[in-house]
């Protein structure tokens, strides 16, 4: 067999000898997707970029790609640990470890012919960089993406039996393995097709074919039974191995059998009976008491749900995204693969009951619960969740949509998952920068993007790009689509976007991750944020309509991951101008805020975990922030005026200290957008223009300069609520920070900071 990709050192070939990591003790379960490498022709090499690996229950394993529809490897062996998730390499993947007890490997390309019988590969080829342990990187070339000629379903889970389903030239194929003593066994069923279809068996030394049995050069032998298959090698070059399958009227039935020795036919068996739902692979329920707030003077108080960490298959708990089921559970997914199910998430908590649903999918980060089904976003695809016999556990992994080009890059997360009004889905990919963070590997389609889906999924686009690690989307009651972003290369910080529906699709700044939109002006952010305000973007929600919070109805809420908080987002646009700020809502959580939802009660259920760039002060939480009724301290309204801010409380002012300059305190100051990771801080008052200069040509987030701004009137207007604040030498700025210490007339303190940006004067 010939190598097809450039060398990798992926991770230690054997797992020392010290107590066991948790995600070497952690049951994944029968199926696992992800991107893994493996070794072949003795060199480590990428396997499959969407793959799924089958524990098929005696120690050995086979690696699907669902691009490609084959079997990569079938080997008795566990993996070499790498990625992210798991021991937090950065660029290192899982590797298979089938570099010894090997069955069989087969090359790159469709696993199935196409209508013609050529297995030719006729996908794009795209460049991308893999690395060594020491960073060191080669720059390769295969072809990615969806085979044209088939499409991938998902599967089925009958107890720990996996059933895949997909389609061949339009026909359907369910296809499940068993492992034996005798060796692996593939069953196939087949639909009604007019012309022949071809599987790929095997790839080896030279084959020779007899009838329904073969054997190669290496010692792998290969046996059919099922009426019109027959085996056969190509002529020239017989290191291939195919079965074909003779047009027939109605579903079919065959057999492939392997063994290292001599393969024994098997007589054919219909997997129909294992896609109905089978036992359940995880019956116990983890049952936990919550804690809620005795606080009842604060604004806010936050209750928080014990999570199921003690658990028998030892899962990693680390929730990443959640929707309600209804109004006593709800669906969350963890970066580690897991989905769950919560209930008692009403009242007082004091019995909450979790069960694992699913297990085995590529890091999802986002969940929504439509008409009662559960859909997860995970790297290779939105995977709909079903649970076909009611026994609490998902039965059916069904591919809603896989359209979204991957790569093996460690950094392209795949976030969020939400809807509009209609029903499409958003949700959003990270662009792939490299190990360090700094610059990018190559660019695939739908990197860096916010990408809309339609409900029934038949059709799809791309609406915004120019993304380096948006790690939330929110979706507004009038199409209005947000996203944070992650300091980086063009990046100068993190920031708040935004759009309105008809503003797509849009730019958002990273050039390497333009996409088609190659002469899109960059579109300014709403507001940009500082390292101490937001080093890492979450999600964002709009208060719905009814629910009484604190925050009025259609306001925004801005949910920092980095910095494990709430900020209420002002707008403060003028005259079609976007600009606006953010105040800090003042809720302590138990670890990251990356996602959050309204329950039908008004409270504010968020969730988050800790990776990494987070103070989260846990490794997650799943928590309920509740508004007591008590004074909102923090303001509601934000004005840019001519001279200043004007900045409106919900409560009273003390006239005496809203008056009084001496309670606040406000500064500025600019940022410069280039090719560096990150920015410093440069004086808007004094432009320094040579240190911008050399801004774009070497990092600068050492430069700080931010301008400090006298402010030389405060008056209370006539409300008595509103404060208006003259600043000295007012002009736009990308940040400006006002600060005050106040009280409300009953004496409550009001102290807080605003962080907006300024581009248009008001009145």
């Amino acid at each position: 067999m010939r190598p097809y990709l450039a060398p990798i050192v992926i991770a230690a070939a054997a797992l020392p000898s010290h107590a066991a990591q948790w995600y070497e003790e952690m049951q994944i379960g029968p199926a696992w997707s992800n991107s893994f490498a493996g070794t072949f022709d003795g060199q480590e090499q990428i396997a499959a970029v969407k793959g799924v690996l089958l524990d098929l229950g005696d120690g050995t394993r086979a690696l699907f790609d669902t691009e490609t529809l084959r079997i990569v490897s079938v080997y008795k062996g566990g993996v070499h640990w790498g990625g992210t998730p798991w021991t937090g390499a950065h660029g290192a993947l899982v590797k298979i470890a089938n570099e010894k007890d090997l069955l069989f490997n087969t090359v790159p390309g469709p696993g199935w012919a196409d209508e013609s019988g050529s297995f030719g590969d006729k996908r794009t080829e795209m460049s991308f960089t893999v690395y060594t342990a020491d960073r060191k990187a080669s720059q390769v070339t295969a072809a990615c993406g969806n085979i044209p000629q088939a499409k991938y379903k998902g599967f089925y889970r009958s107890g720990s039996r996996i059933v895949f389903e997909y389609l061949v030239n339009g026909t359907k194929v369910l296809e499940t393995l068993e492992s034996g003593p005798d060796g692996l066994t593939r069953y196939f069923e087949v639909g009604a097709h007019e012309k022949p279809l071809t599987l790929l068996v095997a790839d080896d030394k030279a084959f020779k074919v007899d009838g329904t049995k073969a054997k190669s050069e290496g010692g792998l032998s290969v046996a059919t039974d099922g009426a019109g298959v027959t085996l056969g090698a190509a002529a020239e070059k017989n290191t291939r191995l195919t079965a074909t399958l003779a047009p027939a009227s109605g579903a079919t039935v065959f057999t492939v059998s392997y063994a290292r020795g001599e393969a024994k036919p098997v007589k054919p068996l219909s997997p129909i009976g294992l896609t109905k739902g089978g036992e359940g692979l995880w019956k116990e329920t983890i049952t936990t008491a919550g804690s809620t707030s005795s606080d009842t003077k604060s604004p806010w108080v936050t209750d928080t749900l014990t999570l199921p960490e003690n658990n028998p298959w030892k899962a990693n708990i680390r929730f990443g995204g959640f929707d309600f089921i209804d109004e006593d559970s709800a669906a969350l997914s963890a970066w580690n693969g897991d989905v769950w199910i919560v209930k008692g998430i009403k009242g007082d908590l004091s019995k909450l009951e979790w069960k694992r649903y699913a297990a085995g999918l590529f890091e999802p980060l986002g969940v929504k619960v439509v008409d009662g089904d559960i859909y997860v976003h995970g790297r290779d695809q939105i995977t709909k969740l079903k649970d076909l016999n009611q026994d609490g556990e998902a039965d059916q992994f069904e591919c809603f949509f896989n359209g979204v080009a991957v790569s093996p890059n460690f950094h392209e997360f795949a976030f969020d998952l939400q809807t509009d009004s209609d029903g499409n889905f958003y949700f959003s990919k990270a662009a792939p920068v490299k190990p360090g963070g700094r610059g990018f590997d190559t660019i695939f389609p739908n990197h860096g993007t916010v990408m809309r889906l339609s409900k029934d999924g038949s059709s799809f686009e791309v609406i915004a790009t120019g993304l380096r690690a948006p790690g939330g989307v929110g979706v507004g009651p009038n199409g209005e689509i947000t996203t944070g972003e992650n300091e980086g290369t063009w990046q100068p910080c993190c920031k708040i976007n935004f759009i309105t529906a008809d503003q797509r699709p849009a730019f958002f700044g990273t050039e390497p991750s333009r996409q088609t939109l190659k002469d899109a002006p960059y579109t300014e952010p709403l507001c940009y944020l500082p390292m101490d305000v937001d080093n890492s973007g979450g999600s964002q929600i709009w208060v719905p309509q009814g629910v009484k919070w604190g925050l009025k109805p259609g306001e925004l809420i801005h949910l920092s991951y980095g910095q494990s908080s709430l900020y209420r987002v002002l707008n403060a646009s003028a005259e079609g101008t976007l600009q606006g700020g953010v105040v800090r809502i003042p809720v302590n959580l138990g670890s990251s805020a990356m996602r959050a939802r309204f329950h039908k009660d008004g409270s504010l259920f968020v969730a988050g975990f800790r990776g990494w760039q987070t103070n989260a002060a846990s490794e997650c939480a799943f928590q309920r922030v509740r508004y007591t009724g008590g004074t909102v301290t923090i303001p509601d309204k934000l004005e840019i005026t001519e001279k200043g801010v004007r900045l409106h409380f919900e409560a009273k002012l003390d006239e005496e200290l809203a008056t009084d300059t001496e309670s606040y305190t406000a500064s500025r100051w600019n940022y410069v957008r280039g090719p560096q990771y990150g920015s410093g801080e440069f004086s808007a008052d004094k432009p320094d223009t040579e240190a911008e200069k050399i801004a774009l040509e070497k990092e600068s987030k050492e430069h700080h300069n931010r301008d400090t701004v006298e402010v030389s009137a405060a008056r209370l207007l006539e409300d008595g609520q509103t404060v208006e604040l003259d600043l000295a030498g007012h002009k736009p700025s990308m940040q400006l920070k006002v600060s005050w210490d106040l009280e409300s007339s009953e004496g409550e303190v009001l102290k807080g900071d605003l962080h907006a940006t300024v581009r248009k004067m008001g009145k």
